[in-house]
């Protein structure tokens, strides 16, 4: 006979510094104990008692598996972020050159102007015996730049002739100017491209690494969960549903309790009689006091435990709140993906447009459109997203702004505009925002929240687009945005 429930020796805990990702292993009392095999579970379908045991040891070694797994997940997350943020600073860097080149353009023809003016000015001055300039200058000067500098030195100029050429010399110098900073900006450019494709490199050899380790992991899970199917005489089916709704029971448990309280728990505005507790752009909080006592305060971002489903084998796992673990926004599953085209740079303190509940409505029904879309890196759409492509997209569709194409973009945008709301207070339509240390910063991904802790998201290659249980909710920032609506 086996003995009784195992007892787990080492517990896996993610921990985060940046955007590497470790794994601590805890001291053993005593050597991990190896899975219950087929020959224990048949040995124990007999007695009742054995088979409870056996069970009980079955659905342990069915969580760690998941949590092995989503320990790898994680690691392929944030390798995506890392990836995700540097495609973002080269699209701002080409947009910086883009902008230069615009106002070099438009600065040349107006040096050009002004010179042609200085040169008319010598014309008309030699005609007319004027100061000591003559024609012969135009002629000697290399260029319209050299021409400015020989008049320069002429020793008597009229006062009109003096504002002519001063005026010239600062257009010249407005161009020699924005020359200086096209060659900053060319060097920007050519440094953040290599970091992006270095960056690429990376996440792909990480996440085939990764993806790897997931595979492996949900295969043993197939198996415990025919073990299961079988001791209990029921279906792998059966179990798998069993499982994933307990575990999403967990998940959904873990959640801030829905709050019906507006006003006094939103972001704007502080709550009579206390202190309200506001997210600053960084994605933490800040505190400013108001008349009375008490205090108003937001809801956390850990808990005792958290669940979350499995990103491909329909199975969840708990993971332990000692500190924020990092996942980072999905990521590769191929060893090479196309680079995100160029977005928009978010606007600073940009006029919301007018919104309406409708529009959240359609903003999700756009996003249920995608279900069964593939994931790919910078994507956004029409057939194939990541998640802050997918968010955007849906509720650019409403013709509601975003803020930019990357999850920190989004949620500094939806602060700068004041409409980040209290995660208790989540309807249909907010945003929720994942983040690897609690702030801004450390966000990697996002998704819109469909109800009865349900939402939908571009999850990671080879998942795509889905809606679902609401997963990690310990690594959810405790404000959503509400891009449409009343606050």
């Amino acid at each position: 006979m086996k003995q009784s429930a195992r007892t787990l020796a080492c517990t896996a805990v993610v921990a985060v510094a940046g955007i590497g990702l470790s794994l601590a292993l805890a001291v053993p009392a005593q050597a991990t104990p190896s899975a219950p095999s087929w020959d224990d579970v048949r040995a124990a379908k007999a007695d009742a008692a054995e088979a409870q045991s056996t069970a009980d040891e079955l659905t342990t070694r069915l969580q760690d598996l998941q949590d092995a797994a989503d320990a790898a997940g994680v690691r392929e997350m944030q390798a995506g972020q890392s990836y995700a943020m540097a495609a973002s600073q080269q699209q701002e860097a080409q947009a910086t050159l883009d902008a230069l080149d615009g106002q070099a353009k438009r600065a040349e023809r107006q040096a050009k102007a002004s010179a042609g003016q200085v040169a008319s000015l010598v014309v008309e001055l030699a005609r007319t015996g004027g100061g000591d300039l003559s024609t012969s200058m135009l002629v000697d000067a290399k260029d319209s730049k050299d021409l400015l500098y020989r008049v320069g030195t002429m020793a008597q100029l009229s006062g009109h002739s003096a504002t002519v050429l001063a005026a010239a010399q600062a257009d010249q110098n407005t161009v020699d100017s924005i020359a200086d900073q096209q060659r900053a900006a060319t060097k920007a450019l050519a440094d953040a491209t290599t970091t992006t494709k270095r960056k690429l490199d990376e996440a792909n050899a990480i996440a085939a690494s990764a993806q790897a380790r997931v595979t492996r992991e949900q295969a043993q899970q197939g198996e415990v969960l025919q073990q299961l199917a079988y001791l209990k005489g029921t279906s792998v089916a059966t179990e798998t549903a069993y499982w994933n709704a307990e575990q999403a029971k967990q998940a959904a448990a873990a959640l801030p309790v829905v709050s019906t309280t507006t006003g006094s728990g939103s972001t704007s505005g502080a709550a009579s009689g206390g202190t309200t507790t506001s997210p600053s752009s960084g994605g933490g909080t800040t505190t400013s006091p108001s008349s009375g006592g008490g205090t108003t305060t937001s809801p956390s971002s850990g808990g005792s435990t958290t669940t979350s489903p499995s990103n491909g084998g329909g199975t969840t796992t708990t993971q332990p709140s000692t500190s924020p673990s990092t996942p980072s926004r999905p990521s590769p599953s191929t060893p090479s993906q196309p680079a995100p085209k160029p977005s928009p740079a978010p606007t600073p303190k940009p006029t919301p447009a007018p919104s309406t509940p409708s529009r959240a409505a359609g903003a999700i029904a756009f996003a249920r459109a995608q279900l069964g879309d593939p994931y790919v890196w910078g994507a956004a759409g029409p057939n194939s997203w990541d998640c802050s492509g997918l968010v955007m997209m849906a509720y650019n569709s409403q013709g509601v702004a975003t803020g930019g194409h990357n999850v920190v973009w989004q949620y500094n945008y939806f602060a700068s505009i004041g409409r980040l709301v209290p995660l208790s207070q989540r309807q249909p339509g907010d945003i929720l925002f994942y983040s690897s240390n609690g702030t801004a910063s450390g966000g990697y991904h996002d998704s819109i929240y469909t109800g009865n802790g349900q939402m939908i998201e571009a999850a990671r290659p080879g998942v795509g687009v889905v809606e679902r249980a609401v997963w990690l909710p310990n690594q959810l920032l405790p404000y959503v945005a509400r891009p449409t609506g009343s606050l």
